[in-house]
């Protein structure tokens, strides 16, 4: 099926249903009435609401600039196609009800029907767990209600924890040094040797820490990120962006959303978010299914493929069950990871002054450093990463939708044109809330220099940020890795391989900038692409040289 045809089908899908939307958009004043106070920016359109605004800028800033201008912590924006006004929620007293105290109290699922108390679960939407179970399949990522999503992170758990990436430090090592081996090659065998290339630095990057996860977790060889599995696997993931952030793209998240059962279609930008985790169930899973019949039940490792193997064995877990945790933690470990890694050195490349700081202290060290060096003998390292990580999270942002009726509480009241002062914020069920994790972390109002590419600021006695009382209670006070029951299990995992890979491109090559307009779109991810050449799909170019 051709992409033009998939494009038309939508096309007529979306101007059929359209008199069904406007039929709906009746309701849709039922959700505005106990919000109307909260303020909302101008320029919303009769079709698209604010969010052609949001798609065509980069990643979240348009929450970030709407904040400002209407000097609030909670805006209300229009959504498209007449769905109810979505609430995009920066205000820490709302996100620690919403991320923690919430996260899962009622039903296993967004189509149950909540039972008992006042407060909703606000777990995944109808757009974000179709796409999650055709990416990474039904595993941690997708899974809903407290009971099971307990029963999966404590099958993993033990895997993830600091101990075991301490034990499995010598596989991200390894990876590194793979990387640097490859990257040598190719500068010797691209022109002068000695000169700046332009290169896509997340291409390398992303092989960086498939490799690093296929041996860390799963003692799986994906030949550096390069050999033919981990090209096809790094090559569908990039069609699926490619196809994300384009208007088409838009075009079909906006029906998904306004009318759900479109995700059941036999759609090809559908289809293609499985390429992935199908490519993952022909090679790396089929091959540690292979694996278990040589496993007993009774064996006693602790690494994430070891405890995997053991519940199937025991009959914890199906088989379609290990095989979409195998998915999901290949991609889930390498993904956000290295397109993090790549953001650093794209930071480091834009400020030769940060990256001469971070290579001197590098340089006292080992091109191999001990795992107790890495962890705490590297303060600017470690500020580095950190700066990284809330100036690029992984994740711009969250979705999630009411259950039932709630009241969202305010650290920072809200006064209306009548000055009326209002503490707090009246949903009703279905009500789909935003956390622009990108905005929360570059509020000025709340770092002073949020949009300043400074990791200095980690290094102060007094705190990273101007106002402590605006910073929420993820890790480093930041939401680069959630909050609350359902934060990231593998971010000690993902530090420790993020630090492991800079160190290794900031103590063998040195970077500069291109000056390309780089822009962000979000795609399961933060996604770089350059103005204006979006087409061409995702990309950080940065310059290199050998030191």
């Amino acid at each position: 099926m051709s992409s033009s045809f998939d494009v038309s089908t939508l096309l007529c899908a979306g101007l059929g249903l359209l008199f069904g939307a406007a039929c709906l958009a009746l309701p849709s004043y039922r959700y505005r009435a106990f919000m109307s106070f909260v303020p909302m920016p101008d320029g919303a359109s009769w079709i698209w609401g604010h969010e052609k605004i949001i798609f065509d800028s980069s990643t979240s800033t348009a929450y970030t600039r709407w904040y400002v201008t209407l000097g609030t912590y909670v805006i209300r924006v229009r959504g498209a196609l007449w769905k109810p006004d979505i609430l995009v929620v920066a205000d820490p007293a709302a996100i620690s009800h919403i991320m923690g105290k919430q996260i899962y109290q009622y039903g296993e699922n967004v189509s149950v029907p909540c039972r008992g108390g006042s407060s909703p679960a606000t777990e995944h939407n109808d757009i974000v767990r179709p796409r999650i179970a055709r990416l990474l399949g039904k595993s941690l990522g997708w899974v809903e209600g407290e009971s099971e999503h307990k029963r999966m992170r404590h099958l993993v758990s033990s895997s993830l924890s600091q101990e075991a990436v301490k034990k499995g430090y010598q596989d991200l090592l390894d990876a590194a040094e793979n990387t640097r081996v490859a990257m040598e090659d190719y500068l010797h065998t691209s022109g002068t040797y000695a000169d700046f290339k332009t290169v896509n630095i997340t291409e390398w990057t992303l092989q960086a820490t498939l490799d690093a996860i296929g041996r860390f977790g799963f003692g799986h060889d994906f030949g550096g990120g390069r050999n033919k599995e981990a090209r096809a696997l790094l090559g569908a993931w990039r069609d699926m962006v490619t196809s994300v952030i384009s208007p088409d793209g838009f075009l079909a998240v906006m029906l998904i959303r306004r009318f759900g059962f479109i995700n059941k279609l036999p759609l090809r930008a559908l289809r293609a978010q499985g390429n992935v985790r199908a490519i993952i169930h022909a090679g790396v899973a089929k091959e540690m299914v292979l694996r278990d019949q040589n496993l007993s039940a009774t064996s006693s490792g602790n690494d994430l493929l070891s405890r995997l193997l053991v519940a199937h064995k025991k009959g914890a877990i199906d088989k379609a069950e290990l095989m979409d945790h195998i998915s999901m933690f290949i991609m889930a470990g390498s993904e956000t990871t290295g397109q993090g890694v790549g953001s650093a050195l794209y930071e480091l490349g834009r400020n030769p002054g940060v990256q001469a700081k971070l290579r001197a202290e590098i340089m006292r060290f080992s091109q191999a450093p001990t795992f107790d060096e890495l962890t705490g003998k590297m303060p600017y390292l470690d500020a580095v990463t950190r700066e990284t990580l809330r100036f690029h999270p992984p994740a711009p942002y969250m979705e999630r939708n009411s259950k039932i009726d709630d009241v969202l509480p305010l650290r920072h009241p809200i006064t209306d044109k009548q000055g009326t002062v209002h503490t707090e914020i009246h949903i009703k069920a279905g009500q789909t809330v935003i956390i622009p994790i990108h905005s929360c972390n570059r509020l000025d109002s709340v770092w002073g220099d949020g949009g300043v590419f400074r990791p200095e600021r980690w290094l102060d006695p007094a705190g990273p940020a101007r106002h402590a009382d605006m910073l929420t209670n993820g890790w480093s006070n930041t939401l680069s890795f959630s909050d609350g029951p359902r934060n990231c299990i593998g971010y000690r995992l993902a530090l420790i391989e993020f630090k492991v890979i800079l160190l290794m491109f900031v103590r063998n090559f040195q970077f500069g900038a291109t000056g390309d307009p780089v822009m962000h779109k979000f795609a399961s991810s933060m996604s770089p692409v350059i103005k204006g050449r979006e087409k061409e799909g995702p990309q950080l170019p940065v310059t290199i040289a050998p030191l």
